[in-house]
């Protein structure tokens, strides 16, 4: 999915979208191959820290074949889920809601520690299809730092330092609030761009995309602008909002670190 970021530009902030490089594909293969690696390591040697995701719950995809019929996208019974998702182009409206759709088969990832021999019984992330962990970011991301640590006296045949198996029962957890608090200020920092960009705009109409409508509140959803680069809640309507379509949209609010941008349908 394209992905927000803030640039700087003649002393102010703007908001773009990240185009991804073609390295940027080979690096995601590499890290993925490098990270499965160090899972098949750490589970011969009986201790480590696994990146984890269970299967989609049941239904979830017959859910998303139900949206692709409503999004005009062909998905043919022999075609699987996999190939399906690489055909699509997240630039074409219909195939980004479809994309934005798709992120639900991926909650419920976390960490999974194990040592003493005893494997978990949840070794596999869903997404990658075989155990996987995170290895290639220790100056980044605390968990790989350990990783990094169990492989190596793994590929040495030593046992692994006393520091990293004393960390590993607490890592899991620590690990996912470090995570929500890194969202919660990524999150945070564009949404007030957004709305600092957007405050002197109200009652403005834009062009937009409804990239996600709530199951339970049709009404509701997720819009995606041109220009300027924002992705934000649109509600006020009375009618669903036509999921993958382009929605001409009425900016309803917009106050730097007080109210969020919202829209509604014009």
């Amino acid at each position: 999915m394209p992905e927000q970021e803030i640039v700087a530009a003649d002393g102010t902030y703007e908001l773009a979208y990240r185009a991804p490089l073609p390295a940027d594909s080979w690096n995601a293969q590499i890290s993925l191959l490098a990270g499965m690696a160090g899972a098949d390591l750490m589970l011969a040697a009986g201790t480590g820290i696994l990146r984890t995701l269970p299967a989609a719950p049941d239904g979830a995809v017959g859910r998303l074949r139900r949206t692709a019929k409503a999004l005009h996208i062909d998905w043919p019974h022999h075609v699987a889920y996999s190939d399906l998702i690489r055909s699509l182009d997240p630039h074409v409206p219909h195939h980004a809601a479809f994309l934005q759709e798709c992120t639900t088969l991926l909650r419920g990832a976390g960490y999974t520690a194990f040592g003493d021999g005893e494997l978990p019984e949840l070794r596999t992330h869903a997404a990658v299809a075989a155990p996987y962990a995170h290895v290639t970011a220790p100056l980044r991301r605390l968990a790989d730092r350990y990783a990094c640590e169990l492989c190596l006296a793994a590929s040495a045949g030593q046992a692994p330092p006393g520091w990293v198996t004393e960390a590993l029962p607490g890592l899991p957890k620590e690990m996912a609030e470090g995570t929500r608090r890194g969202n919660t200020v990524e999150r945070e920092s564009v949404d007030l761009v957004e709305a600092a960009l957007l405050e002197h705009r109200i009652g403005e109409l834009f062009d937009a995309c409804v990239v996600d409508v709530k199951e339970r509140e049709p009404a509701v959803g997720t819009v995606q602008l041109t220009e300027p680069a924002v992705v934000a809640r649109i509600a006020g309507g009375t009618t669903p909002l036509p999921l993958g379509e382009r929605l001409r949209v009425r900016l309803t609010q917009a106050d730097p670190g007080r109210a969020k941008v919202e829209f509604a349908p014009a």
